[in-house]
């Protein structure tokens, strides 16, 4: 077919689409409603995919989070996990001392909450880290006013704290400086020394309503470890993200040696990067992802049964005209041609006019839903070649029927 050809079938899909606008516009329905469905599962989950990758790379980049648990997302343990040693701060310099990889290396210990008051005003949601100097530069996470915990901190034991942004609005009044005020910290006198910067969210969770203490401060008044209400944690920076490979063989080797694990036992701690971290959160809404696209199927074969429907109907009423054509000339390629351009144009119309409710919807989701959405270039390209795709598949039976018609009995037809 050359392109007039097609042009012309075109402006006589178009010519047919206007002569019948209440039909077409349920069919175009059902294909908007199907390319809808698809675009909608992908701006989620390209979305959550986005925002959790976001969400690791905010804990600082590159950065290799050590355990006694394996890596999982999952908050329940097994009783192996849980009867694991703790890790402790002589791991912490042996990983420091041999690992030739790293950049640097940052323990902190974690208290899920406690009570925190300041003269009559009290907060019982902060979370307390126990941690060391190095833990700005590992995650990436600074001081905005004050000091950070320093090396005499940790060897003097001393009641100092850095607070967040949100335990100051609860504390303190907006024009207040805290720095250099006294708070009780579960009963103990700390005095406040800095104020970190905004740090955000993650997960939902505010990072700002923390509270940071020398570790072995917070190892004094919480000797013991106990899960889940306490964690110890290893977070190493390697110096190159070429090096993490590197950097987790040599960890690894090195807690192997600490904690004494036989040759050819598996490890008695778990280790993970961020791509680790990633592939784990990949494999887990796999699942998700198969159901998704299967109802989007779903949709689109519902779209795509309106339109090999209509398309029998107008290949029935438009029976004389097609014997006509037929013998005046008219090959079987260009009948069929004709029908499937039709039906790739309905289809076509019901994919732009999916693509655009699909953003506006992402948008709105976005500005007034904490679910984020984002529709990446591709989805749209592949939204169109659905819509497409869905107008050749189930308009194929139409057209192959319509240039099969015997031209006699068509004239014939009433």
């Amino acid at each position: 077919m050359t392109f007039d050809d097609v042009k012309e079938s075109a402006v006589m899909a178009l010519s047919t689409l206007r002569a019948n606008k209440l039909r077409s516009s349920l069919t175009i329905l059902g294909v908007t409603v199907g390319v809808l469905t698809v675009l909608s599962m992908v701006s989620i989950i390209q979305g959550l995919n986005k925002a959790f990758a976001e969400q690791i790379e905010s804990l600082g980049s590159n950065s290799i989070f050590i355990n006694k648990f394996e890596a999982s997302f999952s908050p329940q343990k097994t009783q192996e996990e849980l009867q694991r040693k703790e890790l402790t701060l002589k791991d912490v310099e042996a990983i420091r001392n041999e690992a030739t990889s790293i950049a640097s290396v940052a323990p902190f210990q974690r208290k899920i909450a406690e009570t925190v008051r300041y003269k009559e005003k009290q907060t019982e949601t902060p979370l307390i880290f126990g941690v060391t100097p190095e833990y700005n530069f590992t995650l990436s996470q600074y001081v905005g006013e004050g000091r950070f915990v320093t090396d005499i901190d940790i060897s003097e034991r001393r009641n100092i704290a850095i607070i967040g942004r949100d335990v100051v609005r609860a504390l303190f009044d907006d024009y207040k400086n805290p720095i250099g005020e006294q708070i009780k910290i579960g009963g103990n006198v700390f005095k406040i020394v800095g104020v970190m910067e905004d740090l955000g969210t993650f997960f939902g969770q505010s990072r700002d309503n923390s509270i940071f203490v020398p570790i072995t401060t917070f190892q004094k008044y919480y000797p013991e470890i106990v899960f889940p209400e306490f964690v110890f944690v290893i977070i190493v920076r390697p110096k190159t993200r070429a090096e993490v490979p590197n950097a987790i063989a040599e960890i690894t080797d090195i807690l192997r040696r600490q904690r004494r694990v036989p040759l050819g036992e598996p490890n008695n701690f778990g280790i993970s990067s961020q791509d680790a971290l990633l592939d784990i959160y990949n494999q887990l809404t796999s699942a998700t992802y198969l159901v998704l696209t299967a109802i989007s199927a779903v949709a689109l074969m519902i779209g795509g049964i309106g339109v090999m429907n209509i398309m029998l109907v107008s290949v029935t009423e438009r029976t004389k005209e097609i014997g006509i054509r037929k013998a005046v000339g008219a090959t079987k390629i260009s009948i069929m041609s004709q029908f499937l351009i039709e039906a790739v144009i309905l289809t076509g119309i019901g994919g732009i006019i999916g693509l655009i409710v699909g953003e506006a919807m992402s948008l709105l989701i976005n500005t007034y839903s904490p679910l984020p959405a984002y529709i990446p270039l591709w989805a749209i390209v592949v939204g169109l070649v659905v819509s497409a795709g869905v107008g050749i598949i189930f308009g194929l039976y139409p057209a192959w029927k319509a240039s099969n018609l015997n031209p006699i009995d068509a004239l014939r037809h009433e």
